[in-house]
């Protein structure tokens, strides 16, 4: 009974960081140093960042690539219409999005991170692929596995759990190139894989 509920509070523990990892804004700050030109500064700790404004439509106005540990950028969107935009921050494990909104008189920041989506990760040992993806909002994790001609070889939807996960055994599919599709929450990750 004690194992039982250590385990318990383990458990609780675990998704209590991971909650507040999700909701803290402190390594994401924009400051307005003028009308309409800000200053994103933000601690990185998830790899290769891939930094965009984008606008309500989903249009990719501006993306520039950073690798490194602290990143600091002015922008001026001076020449943005008014209307709401906002910046998506991609890592290797996960897209923070945070909104702003221009005005006829200026920009107008929360500086809150609004949404934070954790990405689908793959790790292949050998034959094994693992793919796991954190689904706090209850998303689904589409995978589906293709050939080099593109035929599907495997599809599944995992649904109705936070910790989503699959474990793919490659052993009866012979050498070479395959691509795993991972789709949820309308955005779509392609990993390459290479069968020896």
């Amino acid at each position: 009974m004690k194992n039982l509920i250590k385990k318990s509070l383990l458990i609780v523990a675990v998704f209590t960081t991971i909650v507040l990892n999700a909701t803290n804004t402190n390594n994401v700050v924009v400051n307005v140093i003028d009308v309409k030109v800000i200053d994103l500064k933000l601690n990185n700790s998830d790899g290769d960042l891939q930094i965009s404004v984008v606008d309500t439509y989903g249009e990719i106005l501006h993306v520039e690539k950073f690798t490194g540990s602290y990143f600091s950028q002015k922008y001026d969107f001076n020449t943005l219409p008014v209307g709401d935009y906002f910046f998506e921050i991609e890592g290797q494990t996960k897209i923070n999005l945070m909104p702003f909104k221009v005005t006829s008189s200026g920009i107008e920041f929360k500086n809150v991170v609004n949404d934070v989506y954790y990405k689908p990760t793959v790790r292949q040992d050998g034959d094994l692929l693992f793919i796991t993806k954190v689904a706090l909002d209850n998303e689904n994790l589409g995978i589906t596995l293709l050939d080099k001609e593109l035929n599907t070889l495997y599809k599944e939807e995992l649904t109705n759990d936070i910790n989503l996960g699959k474990t793919l055994n490659l052993e009866m599919l012979p050498a070479g190139d395959y691509s795993l599709l991972l789709k949820s929450d309308g955005k779509t990750f392609v990993e390459k894989i290479n069968k020896k």
